[in-house]
């Protein structure tokens, strides 16, 4: 069942009841000028026909032909057909080359089938059975069928979604939703199905109020339509659904978390090899590729035409990869961020990046609990209108996805959505969303920070002097003194350090301790001899505090 559409067709009908509309161009070289093409459709008053008629057009008028379009006003309007049929015998013979045809269907099995056969016999041209299969018993039982595989559509939804279980399918009880639904589960068998109706408000609601479902999978999207408020303010990770609307579109070009997908019928590049098979006089069936629109591939050529019909346009930056060369580091677009949150993005080329941070959140492992720490770590990068996709594999079972969607870009200023995907072996393992403002950083301190730094502090009313000297194997000694008292060096298990731009992060673990410390800071100013550090953090998760910590050059 596709979703209604609030307008319909503005061509007018002809003999009674059947819509009609004609285009030509410039002739074809191996047809006469007033050669054409009949398409006889179903429900002209929505989309998914509207994109057929839309492209069978476009595919004539390439080939120099005329095209005749009818639809109808409704799925189960045979009669409309009939009359299709009927208008098609005044055309004279050798202008009529053949007829793309999709049956409708009475309430007794009635349709245009025989009357469709029969012209076809009589003037010896090719039929192409469109969008559904006729029975075996069908007078057009011996002609092509371009359609879409419902099967493989189900097992090639099932690969975009990353997860085994946790998964709820919602398909109707009809032939397609249910060939989808069932060659998804073969593939995710942990899967629950739901066979529903055109409304399915209440069992959508109930299953995401249930907390048991981490991916929802639906094999019309119209059933999707008027839950989507409800999605939107729950904890429900990725949506994916079959066929594409206009709305669902706009979540995906605007970014929005929750909506992963669309499976869509390739109703252009359908109802294109239709009239290439016309034209060609095949005699082989052919099943098209469907279309997967994500928020990564919005620019493939082969979704343009769904956003052409839909009047969509993916923000595209001018110059993006030139405006991103460089180091970036991230702040927050309303209060200051946590010092321990920042991360440096350097972007290499078009293609590659490294990335450095180092978070305070703890990982549980086999081997212990582990802090994450990127230290200058290489990430692919992908670049889809104003979406910028960076992928770095720490190891072999986890892969770590920053998707960086920009709102605006300047030479010092960015300010994008970053959501941050962390997979095992596939698996979401966490999901973050950030807005960021991100700051052009046009100083590099890595180089300049080798050698021993001195700062005074107060550490419970005790004035002391620590020392860091930071060596160029990215380790460092930690020293520290008490008015005339010797030099104390700590002898850690651990000590190692980077500096990427003006972020500084610090590691250590001594000796038979169970876990590893961090320290972050921010290099605020650099002259050589002082360096000025700032952390921003919190002590106990309710107050902030701001430490500037200034630090000098021992000169020996």
């Amino acid at each position: 069942m596709k979703k209604m559409m609030n307008w319909v067709l503005a061509a007018t009908m002809i003999c009674g009841a059947s819509m009609f509309t004609s285009c030509s161009s410039d002739s074809d070289d191996s047809w006469t000028s007033d050669a054409g093409i009949a398409l006889i459709a179903k429900n002209g008053k929505i989309d998914y026909w509207r994109q057929i008629e839309t492209a069978f057009t476009d595919a004539c008028e390439k080939k120099g032909l005329e095209a005749y379009c009818y639809s109808t006003t409704a799925e189960s309007a045979y009669q409309e057909q009939l009359a299709a049929v009927a208008d098609l015998r005044l055309i004279d013979s050798k202008a009529l080359k053949g007829i793309v045809f999709a049956p409708c269907y009475g309430p007794n099995g009635e349709s245009a089938e025989e009357a469709v056969a029969a012209l076809a016999k009589e003037r010896g041209i090719p039929v192409i059975i469109i969008d559904s299969p006729v029975k075996a018993d069908s007078p057009l039982a011996s002609y092509p069928y371009y359609g879409t595989d419902n099967t493989d559509a189900g097992k090639k939804m099932a690969a975009q979604v990353p997860t085994a279980d946790r998964v709820a399918v919602f398909a109707m009880k009809n032939t397609p939703g249910i060939e989808r639904a069932k060659a998804f589960k073969g593939l995710r068998p942990n899967a629950v199905v739901y066979e529903v109706g055109e409304k399915a408000t209440k069992e959508v609601e109930q299953a995401i109020m249930s907390d048991q479902f981490d991916d929802f999978v639906f094999f019309n999207g119209s059933i999707l339509v008027d839950v989507i408020p409800v999605i939107k303010i729950s904890s429900v990770i990725n949506v994916y659904t079959f066929d594409v609307y206009g709305e669902f579109l706009d979540e995906l070009i605007e970014g929005k978390k929750f909506f992963k997908g669309i499976m869509a019928q390739n109703t252009f590049d359908m109802a294109s090899k239709a009239v290439d098979a016309v034209v060609a006089n095949s005699k082989q069936s052919e099943t098209v590729p469907t279309t997967y629109i994500n928020q990564y591939n919005l620019t493939d050529p082969s979704v343009q035409p769904f956003l052409a019909f839909y009047d969509k346009k993916v923000p595209v930056i001018d110059n993006i990869v030139e405006k991103l060369s460089g180091k970036w580091i991230n702040g927050s677009t309303e209060d200051e961020m946590l010092t321990s949150d920042k991360i440096v993005f350097t972007f290499l080329s078009a293609t590659e990046a490294t990335v450095s941070y180092s978070e305070e959140d703890f990982e549980e492992t086999e081997s212990g609990t582990k802090r994450k720490w990127s230290n200058h770590r290489k990430y692919s990068v992908a670049i889809y209108g104003n979406k910028v996709v960076l992928t770095g594999h720490p190891n072999e079972t986890i892969t770590l996805v920053d998707e960086l969607v920009i709102k605006s870009i300047t030479d010092k200023e960015m300010i994008c959505l970053c959501k941050h995907t962390t997979y095992r072996y596939d698996e979401i393992v966490s999901y973050v969303e950030t807005d960021y403002k991100m700051t052009k950083l046009n100083v590099d301190y890595s180089n300049d920070i080798y050698g021993k730094w001195d700062a005074t502090v107060n550490n419970s009313g005790t004035l002391q002097t620590w020392r860091w000297e930071f060596k160029e194997d990215g380790t460092y000694v930690f020293s520290m003194k008490s008015g005339d008292n010797p030099w104390q060096t700590y002898e850690d298990e651990l000590a190692e350090y980077f500096v990427d731009g003006t972020l500084l992060c610090m590691r250590w673990k001594g000796v038979g301790a169970e876990k590893e410390e961090r320290d972050w800071r921010e290099i605020v100013s650099f002259n050589g001899t002082t360096m000025n550090c700032k952390r921003y953090y919190s002590p106990d998760d309710i107050n902030y505090v701001t430490e500037i910590l200034e630090l000098k050059k021992v000169v020996e």
